[in-house]
């Protein structure tokens, strides 16, 4: 199920071609001179489908920095050709940018020479087949994909990850702390699901789970939540517009419409439970969450850390809140804390207009707002060196290559918040067995080995 359908045994130092406006119009260099090493395929989501994918661009771009991210390793005008020993036979579906030509044992069985964005091509192959595969690059993204047709399309996330429904609701039975509430656009539901499971199998066991942000999920997202998370509560949103309402006014439920951050701050601080755990869905747990549970005893609000952004957060709300001094909560980070209310929501509600919401800096009003709030109350830090944060600290071996599954460098948590790429649903399918299995004997699909 996780292994891929063919097997790269070859790929070619990028060549130039000759082009004619948006056409390919030379031949390809099908003896190109090959490279040393061979790019290793990994899961992405092509429209809806998981493909094994390449992305040349992030190769050709590895070992040069550039101060945007989207810009660098385009090898505008060349081609390669790289060689599929496949696998297994059946219908191959795979998707280029731009185009490619396809040829077994000679002869050439597809051919596209156009320049176009993703587009979805098929072949009809036998196990042992040998297909050499040029694709050309006019400019901009440049991505190969493929994967062998399914009957059903989506059943594989369900059928990687449902193996450990059972462990999960195992985990439920005898809660072990506050209730888990988390605000998700649906965009990558199976991270969320994945952030969700490995919380309870790895961290502890919630006494309910509450989703929000419904009103966001497209069907796919929604079909995957209900059959993934049924022991979840979730929330709609019509019932958080009305919580807003009426401790806020119309305007507080207007901007909290307009900008996600400030939503998912109220859904924190105005909505119930009095007491809760909050995590975005980019966090991975790896480990007990003792320590935060032992210091939310005796503190209204235990956080992961951010970097110092006190002079952000009293520039933002010192003047509503009219604090002296240095702030306490200078750290405090939103991607995972336990939180219990111990302050008037009416006050809060009305003092949090006074600031007004800058989506580039979303998180200054979100953390802000909770850090000025809770600055003379009961708080605690915890450790960076066990709540990792990859934006300031890095991470070893990359997002891929991390050993998630005996985690050497002792995390509790990883959170990928601020990062231009996170880890995307194909990439948490990867790590599914990695991150899930660290606790008990699931029987699982096999683990995939991949480079970063």
């Amino acid at each position: 199920m996780l292994h891929p359908p063919f097997e790269m045994i070859s790929c070619s130092w990028p060549r130039p071609i000759e082009q004619a406006g948006n056409r390919w119009i030379s031949e390809p260099e099908w003896d190109a001179p090959l490279m040393p090493a061979l790019p290793q395929p990994h899961w992405e989501f092509l429209k809806d489908e998981l493909c094994w994918t390449i992305d040349w661009q992030r190769l050709f771009k590895q070992g040069t920095v550039w101060w945007d991210n989207n810009t660098g390793g385009e090898m505008r005008g060349f081609h390669i050709v790289f060689r599929l020993r496949m696998n297994t036979g059946g219908t191959l579906v795979f998707w280029d940018d731009d185009g490619s030509i396809i040829r077994r044992n000679g002869t050439i069985i597809h051919s596209d020479r156009s320049a176009h964005t993703l587009t979805r091509s098929v072949v009809e192959v036998m196990a042992g087949d040998v297909l050499e595969v040029a694709q050309w690059q006019l400019g901009w993204g440049w991505l190969w994909g493929a994967h062998m047709h399914r009957q059903n399309e989506h059943s594989l996330p369900i059928d990687v990850l449902m193996p450990y429904l059972t462990a999960v609701r195992q985990r439920l039975v005898q809660h072990e702390g506050p209730p888990l509430k988390m605000y998700t656009n649906g965009g990558t539901p199976i991270r969320t699901i994945v952030t969700i499971y490995s919380l309870i199998l790895n961290g502890y066991a919630p006494s309910a789970i509450y989703l929000f942000g419904e009103d966001q999920w497209n069907a796919r997202a929604r079909y995957l939540f209900n059959t993934l998370l049924p022991f979840a509560q979730i929330v709609p949103t019509v019932q958080v517009a009305a919580q807003i309402l009426s401790l806020g006014g119309t305007r507080l439920l207007d901007i909290a419409r307009r900008y996600w951050f400030v939503m998912k701050t109220c859904i924190s601080l105005f909505y119930p439970p009095t007491e809760s755990c909050l995590v975005d869905d980019d966090v991975f747990i790896l480990d007990r969450l003792d320590d935060g549970l032992k210091a939310f005893e005796t503190n209204d609000l235990v956080y992961a850390p951010d970097q110092d952004n006190g002079s952000g957060y009293l520039a933002t709300w010192g003047r509503a809140y009219r604090h002296q001094g240095s702030l306490r909560t200078n750290r405090f980070n939103a991607g995972l804390y336990w939180i219990r209310k111990s302050f008037d929501a009416r006050s809060v509600a009305s003092q949090s207009l006074q600031a007004q919401p800058r989506p580039h800096q979303g998180h200054l009003w979100e953390q802000g707002l909770i850090a000025v709030v809770y600055a003379n109350k009961h708080t605690f830090e915890l450790s960076t060196q066990r709540y990792f944060f990859p934006l300031f600290d890095g991470l070893p071996g990359g997002v891929l290559g991390y050993d998630y599954q005996h985690n050497p460098c002792g995390f509790a948590s990883v959170h990928f918040g601020g990062l231009f790429e996170k880890p995307s649903d194909g990439v948490a399918l990867h790590l599914v067995s990695q991150l899930l299995g660290r606790q008990q004997e699931v029987t699982a699909p096999d683990r995939v080995v991949m480079a970063p």
